[in-house]
């Protein structure tokens, strides 16, 4: 099945002409995305040096991810809402461009990642050293939250 006709639909739809057509709407999303992006970085960034036994020391992973979790959701809902605006704004431009495909293929796998194999990773005995299955995990998560931003810079530069 393809997407397409979806992206056609966006690309000459009315209700996007204002992202199209406004020189400051673009800029305006693009760094509330942006910013939506680093607070989620942020927070993932914290938890996983945490998990790799850097930083944080004294907190278990399981309660600073906690204790993030409404910055994390709120950042991740923000950055789908966000880039789904970008995307009606350029959507042919995004659908046959390598790294837009490339970037929603490694949101993809770094959501479910984050939402299944790093949340179980979280599971740290207080006072224990984390398992090598968490530390791997913590690195995989950071390289794949880092390889969807750098993906997505590179839609704008290819």
């Amino acid at each position: 099945m393809s997407l397409l006709p979806l992206f056609q639909w966006a690309a000459h739809a009315p209700l996007f002409s204002v992202m199209r057509d406004s020189k400051w709407a673009f800029a305006t999303v693009e760094m509330v995305h942006l910013l939506a992006l680093a607070a989620l970085g942020g927070t993932l960034l914290v938890v996983d040096l945490g998990i790799l036994g850097i930083g944080l020391r004294r907190q278990p992973p399981s309660r600073v991810a906690r204790e993030l979790a409404p910055v994390f959701y709120c950042s991740l809902i923000v950055m789908v809402l966000s880039g789904s605006l970008l995307v009606c704004a350029e959507a042919l431009k995004c659908y046959y461009h390598p790294a837009f495909r490339l970037k929603m293929a490694l949101f993809g796998l770094a959501v479910i990642f984050t939402f299944t194999v790093h949340r179980s990773a979280l599971q740290i005995p207080a006072g224990r050293s984390a398992p090598i299955r968490s530390k791997a995990a913590a690195v995989v998560s950071l390289t794949l939250w880092l390889s969807v931003g750098l993906a997505g810079r590179a839609i704008g530069f290819l």
